[in-house]
């Protein structure tokens, strides 16, 4: 004899079956759109870099009535830079990434600030031994070209010299670095109980040769953002590492050509001995070959962490007879980091930067050094909180000195 369930019983119990069947069909129909859906594995993350400072700039000007040394100080906060970052697998071996930039509080309607599209790629993975990387990307030069705009795994708020997107008005860093690439093969390979790295890329001539929106309308310049030049870009890096990285090494070179179809002025705009403020040029030398030479070492030993860098800018050109000068380029960092515990850690660090000789006796000829020194505390896996103290000056010199006190946040979202 079986027991009959009350008619209310009942009509739970249908009520909980059919609620089920729903949830069941509910959750498959997801399940398949999910796996229909082409943006269902989209990775959409960033990285941001706030900041105040303070910023006192001494610059002592030489007159035929003596010197006058002019002072200015100022204070400001700014967002310094913003990445976003899209990446999304494409089957097994493809991958896609893209890399959105906005720097110094960027704001088109009001001027402010600068937007780019810094990568843009699809990379194939064959083995740890090959990939090949196709699209706009970051070439891969000494250790930091591929890591500038990674703000929040940098210790400092102002990044050595040409990697510092905040100077770009002031710095070309295209005379020093290769910044576009469209094509790079990679790869690590065993060596012992090392790894050996090798990248060898290509890609346009300098931004200079690329066409601009006030360059349409003239011969070769039908499209921005399209090199207008024969010339190609051709480098690479090579290294080695150990399987911790606690340990890196390298060295990289590119050869291209530096345009020099215009007059070239001095690249520090300084005051010369007796000119008022004169500006020294050099008539036009043509497309001039150019190669960089660049090495990288960084490694840790115990709570210690040193990184450094070398690049040297050489151009294979004929100057005009009884000049005196040089577009020959030299830039050099090192930094020293301690680390107090996991989270707080303390710096030191020191550049150098010496550009275009176009006057031996401009005070900046001896080129501009900056040190200081600085420290971070790691809040939270994706913040920190940051400090720093940077001092630039003209070397053997007190034509220029400038001194920054930042302080900001570098966030991971």
């Amino acid at each position: 004899m079986f027991y009959q369930f009350p008619v209310p019983m009942k009509i739970f119990l249908s009520f909980r079956t059919r609620l089920g069947a729903l949830l069941l069909a509910l959750w498959s129909s997801a399940t398949l759109h999910a796996q229909d859906n082409p943006l269902s594995d989209l990775r959409i993350y960033g990285y941001m870099q706030v900041l105040g400072y303070n910023q006192r700039t001494d610059n002592v000007i030489p007159t035929p009535m003596g010197t006058i040394t002019n002072s200015s100080e100022r204070n400001t906060f700014s967002l310094q830079q913003m990445n976003l970052f899209l990446a999304k697998p494409l089957g097994e071996r493809f991958s896609a990434f893209v890399n959105l930039e906005f720097s110094l509080s960027y704001a088109s309607q009001r001027g402010w600030g600068s937007f780019s599209v810094e990568e843009a790629w699809v990379n194939y993975n064959n083995s740890e031994a090959l990939n090949v990387k196709a699209g706009l990307l970051l070439p891969t030069f000494n250790n930091l070209n591929e890591l500038k705009n990674r703000t929040p795994l940098l210790p400092y708020l102002f990044r050595p010299f040409v990697y510092e997107t905040s100077v770009a008005s002031l710095l070309n860093a295209e005379d020093f670095l290769p910044e576009r690439s469209f094509l790079q093969v990679y790869g690590s390979l065993p060596l012992g109980g090392l790894r050996f790295d090798y990248a060898f890329n290509t890609g346009n001539s300098e931004t200079s040769y690329m066409a601009s929106a006030n360059d349409v309308g003239r011969p070769g310049a039908s499209f921005t953002g399209e090199d207008t030049s024969p010339f190609k870009s051709v480098g690479g890096r090579i290294g080695i590492r150990n399987a911790a990285e606690t340990f890196k090494v390298g060295v990289s070179g590119t050869f291209d050509r530096d345009k020099r179809t215009d007059t070239t002025f001095a690249n520090l705009v300084a005051p010369t001995p007796g000119g008022m403020g004169r500006r020294e040029f050099l008539a036009p030398l043509g497309d001039v070959p150019r190669f960089r030479v660049g090495a990288d070492l960084s490694f840790s030993l115990g709570n210690f962490q040193f990184e450094g860098e070398y690049i040297g800018v050489f151009h294979d050109t004929n100057y005009p007879t009884n000049f005196r000068g040089t577009l020959d380029k030299t830039f050099y960092y090192g930094s020293l980091l301690y680390n107090f515990t996991d989270a707080l850690y303390v710096y030191g660090n020191y550049n150098y930067l010496k550009g275009d000789v176009i006057n031996p006796n401009d005070p900046t000829a001896n080129g501009l050094e900056a040190f200081g020194g600085g420290a971070g505390y790691r809040i939270t896996d994706g913040l920190i909180a940051k400090a720093q103290y940077q001092r630039i000056q003209v070397r053997n010199s007190n034509a220029i000195t400038i001194n920054f006190i930042y302080l900001g946040l570098s966030v991971i979202f």
